[in-house]
């Protein structure tokens, strides 16, 4: 909506992960670097952990996005599946017919496709997002795949991405063998006030901004305080923003307006970007329990967490809407008054002299909006 306005290529805070905008603070950059190494030793388990919206699907995408042909890779997003069900996932994701083999099966028609991509001079890399909601056991299936190997040279590597919740999983005494074979692993951390600062400008800069609407840079320590460094949230936050300074044309955003969408965002269920208050299910991994020795969270919290996001996303569309609505409730108004005093049209007298609501808007406030005028301006020249 507001891209055009302020000469935008395109959307710069969306929330579906784009590897053209991969921002590369210490964390992620070290992150992707641990990802190339491990691409250029062919072998081993690289594990990139994170909180909810710190940019790991981002990461794998950015990856995805820089191989060559040489490598034949699969990014699949996870639920709690069991050691079959990953087997059988991993192998239609490389395109392979699964329907109604067993699990051996599969596990030989996955092997002969291995087999065919080496003497193509090629290799499987396989990127396991979500990799939290995998049991100990699903995890120890994908060191078992890494044993397809030809001249001691693993025909599948695999990649893990995951929340905080896959590090008690990993550290459970059975996964010991799975531990030997991590090269390296990385943590990735909210940024702090100037890596927020720079991470809003990286993308606007490449949705090709051109410093309109102009920013005060006392703006960006509240916004990394209120959205506490997490990227998405900071998309959320700053997707709010720039809709708040398109409909009210604002030239330039300070720290008021910065209070203003603060405000609004705080009472929204969804919009609230501050922790929820209730907490999900605590996380026993003693090593006495069975149970979450093979679950990292239980259904219910995977149940819940998803429906939060889900409601998050939901009721941001649902207040756009509304803002819209009112807006366009608001132009109609102004349209109406416009026309009654400047058309000779009988069409448009007759409608602009039809019963309206009381106009809340102060005279001239609508009118006077680029927007306003430019649509004013088609609708006359139609």
């Amino acid at each position: 909506m507001y891209e055009s306005h302020f000469g935008l290529s395109e959307k710069p805070f969306k929330l579906s992960p784009d590897p053209n905008f991969f921002f590369a603070s210490a964390h992620h950059g070290k992150a992707i670097s641990y990802l190339r190494y491990g691409l250029e030793l062919g072998e081993g388990f690289i594990v990139i952990t994170g909180p909810i919206g710190t940019g790991k699907t981002t990461i794998g995408r950015s990856l995805l996005a820089s191989l060559n042909d040489s490598i034949v890779a699969a990014q699949i997003a996870t639920t709690s599946l069991s050691p079959e069900e990953l087997v059988k996932m991993v192998a239609a994701e490389f395109g392979l017919a699964v329907e109604g083999l067993s699990k051996a099966d599969i596990l030989i028609r996955l092997e002969n496709f291995l087999g065919n991509l080496y003497l193509k001079k090629q290799r499987a890399l396989l990127i396991i997002d979500e990799a939290q909601n995998l049991s100990s056991e699903t995890i120890e299936e994908l060191r078992m795949l890494s044993n397809f190997q030809v001249d001691d040279k693993p025909l599948i590597q695999s990649f893990l991405l995951g929340q905080e919740e896959l590090k008690p999983i990993i550290e459970l005494p059975q996964m010991e063998q799975f531990r030997q074979r991590i090269i390296a692993s990385c943590h990735l951390k909210p940024f702090d006030h100037e890596e927020t600062k720079n991470y809003i400008l990286h993308r606007l800069k490449q949705a090709g901004w051109a410093n309109n609407p102009q920013l005060k840079v006392s703006i960006f320590e509240p916004i990394a305080k209120f959205t506490q460094g997490i990227p998405r949230k900071i998309n959320l936050f700053m997707d709010r923003l720039f809709l708040y300074a398109f409909m009210e044309d604002v030239i330039t955003i300070t720290t008021e307006h910065v209070e203003i969408i603060i405000k609004e965002m705080s009472t929204e269920l969804s919009g609230s970007l501050q922790a929820p208050t209730v907490k999900e299910p605590a996380l026993d991994v003693s090593l006495k329990s069975s149970r979450l020795e093979t679950k990292d969270m239980s259904d219910a919290a995977r149940h819940h967490k998803t429906l939060f996001d889900v409601t998050g996303i939901l009721d941001d569309v649902i207040y756009r809407k509304t803002l819209t609505i009112r807006h366009l409730d608001q132009l109609i108004r102004e349209k109406r008054k416009y026309l009654s005093n400047t058309s000779n049209d009988p069409l448009d007298r007759k409608l602009a002299e039809s019963k309206l609501p009381e106009n809340k808007f102060a005279d001239g406030e609508l009118v006077n909006k680029p927007w306003f005028k430019q649509l004013v301006k088609n609708n006359s020249e139609g």
